[in-house]
């Protein structure tokens, strides 16, 4: 007998929809909050887009961080701070986004865990060397929870 597993999606979330270019260094400030208390889906796969490019090309390999804060972690309270300016305060660091060294749109994924996590807000930390420009489009992050369930 076989041990397949598939691959079973929840609901894409837009967590950030930066209406300002983001600073290098700085953090964004619009956040959406991601519920993912009903599946309680154990991994996502975040997406972020940068649709208008940089203010120049930013430095070959670095990145895009993403950070998190939870909600509702004790059923009433949130973790606290959210990053501040240049500052994660107590956010977790979740993941890089891989940036290359083009003055383009650029999209990258990668897969993060929710174990354990119900609800949350996400931030992005610009470490590219350059500012992540907005112009025309926002700045965004997707976030997707998914999970493995046995094949029958």
């Amino acid at each position: 007998m076989a041990n397949d597993s598939i691959m079973k999606w929840g609901s894409p979330t837009t967590v950030i929809s930066e209406g300002s270019s983001i600073a290098d260094d700085d953090f964004s400030t619009d956040t959406t909050q991601l519920d993912n208390s009903s599946t309680l889906y154990p991994y996502a796969k975040a997406v972020f887009n940068n649709p208008d490019g940089f203010g120049a090309a930013p430095d070959d390999k670095s990145t895009v961080d993403l950070y998190m804060v939870q909600d509702d972690v004790d059923g009433a309270d949130d973790e606290t701070s959210s990053p501040s300016g240049t500052d994660p305060e107590a956010s977790l660091y979740v993941g890089s986004f891989l940036i290359y060294n083009t003055d383009e749109e650029q999209r990258q994924s990668i897969n993060i865990s929710l174990q354990g996590v119900q609800k949350s807000r996400y931030f992005i930390q610009n470490k590219t060397g350059q500012t992540i420009t907005r112009s025309a489009a926002d700045i965004t992050v997707k976030i997707t929870p998914f999970t493995y369930t046995p094949s029958v």
